[in-house]
């Protein structure tokens, strides 16, 4: 998932940085990022929810007659962290709109860029590939931070922001994939994608995302708070254990152990059609082996995967994503909506 092709969308008088996860929620598959597309028109609806904002424009058309379109950018939570608001888009404001178009001829468009009526815009995207840390590391958010925690990280259980992401999908890696899963991708519609109907993903997928996240200790287990999906993973560790009597889930069973400054983990167990957002399928005999390691400065912590699943992956895929310790973010609500649920 999260292929990290950044797009940005920018609104005259903001300091935006908005930058989304261009293959995020079917973005992937209705979109295409080789063809540009541009509309001009006026705010009709404005949809301000996880997991995705979308505007409705009026747009005329050929020979004045009037077209919807739809447009489509970041979550409301990564937009907020740029400091942009939802008062920022009117009903009846003029906008121009650049971006990705729609596939299949579809009036939709993934914004890279929003012009106001004065032409106004402030291209402030954040850098290409799956370097993200713009989006965390302002000046005025981590002042912020320092005077609700100024100590150094000693140990994992912190609240963690994402520096590096898997650079999976669109494109992006070629899994070493069976032919039956080759077959079950080439038919995959971007319409079944599970997060257009609210519908989180599972593991590993749901570690592969552009928000912070945040281990807790909860007795003898260690739980994983992800921003994303309002997700929860719970870390079973000790004699108590027992994958083989737990019913398969979403993200499955894991089980930890500590190594030094590396938390073991591994799960199976998991109960979910799809690897990534492009349809990549995986068997309910996946197995997802896990390292989180803090590195020796004890402000970065790093997450390593080897996953093998023989029905679907020819060999084992690796995996390996990296978070930053910044003082004083927090795990958001995401609080998922359909886009059919508009005010």
């Amino acid at each position: 998932m999260r292929k990290l092709l950044r797009a940005a969308l920018f609104v005259a008088g903001s300091s935006l940085t908005a930058s989304a996860a261009f293959a995020h929620h079917a973005a992937t598959g209705l979109y295409d990022r080789a063809t540009p597309a541009a509309v001009k028109g006026t705010i009709v609806s404005v949809f301000w929810r996880n997991p995705h904002v979308r505007l409705t424009l009026s747009v005329a058309g050929a020979g004045g007659a009037a077209e919807t379109w739809e447009v489509e950018t970041g979550s409301v939570n990564t937009l907020e962290r740029m400091g942009v608001t939802a008062d920022r888009f009117n009903v009846g404001d003029r906008l121009e709109v650049s971006g990705y178009a729609g596939r299949n001829g579809r009036k939709i468009i993934f914004a890279q860029e929003v012009v106001a009526a004065n032409g106004e815009s402030l291209p402030l995207g954040g850098g290409g590939g799956g370097d993200i840390t713009q989006r965390y590391a302002r000046p005025e958010q981590v002042a912020a931070g320092r005077a609700l925690d100024s100590g150094p990280a000693k140990d994992i259980f912190r609240v963690w922001v994402p520096m590096l992401l898997p650079n999976t999908g669109a494109g992006g890696t070629t899994y070493p994939l069976t032919p039956a899963a080759l077959a079950a991708r080439k038919v995959y519609d971007p319409a079944q994608d599970p997060a257009l109907r609210c519908q989180p993903p599972g593991m590993p997928a749901a570690m592969d995302n552009p928000y912070p996240i945040a281990f807790e200790q909860r007795g003898d287990d260690i739980v994983l708070r992800l921003e994303e999906w309002d997700g929860v993973r719970t870390i079973h560790l000790g004699a108590a254990a027992n994958a083989a009597a737990a019913q398969p889930s979403r993200m499955g069973y894991s089980v930890g152990r500590w190594d030094g400054n590396t938390l073991v983990v591994e799960t199976q167990r998991i109960d979910y059609p799809y690897f990534d957002d492009l349809g990549t399928p995986q068997s309910g005999d996946i197995r997802i082996s896990e390292r989180f390691t803090l590195q020796p400065e004890a402000r970065k912590l790093t997450w390593e995967a080897r996953i093998v699943d023989p029905k679907n992956f020819t060999e084992p895929v690796a995996q390996k994503i990296e978070w930053q310790w910044i003082p004083g973010h927090t795990i958001k609500p995401f609080d998922c909506a359909l886009a059919t649920d508009r005010n």
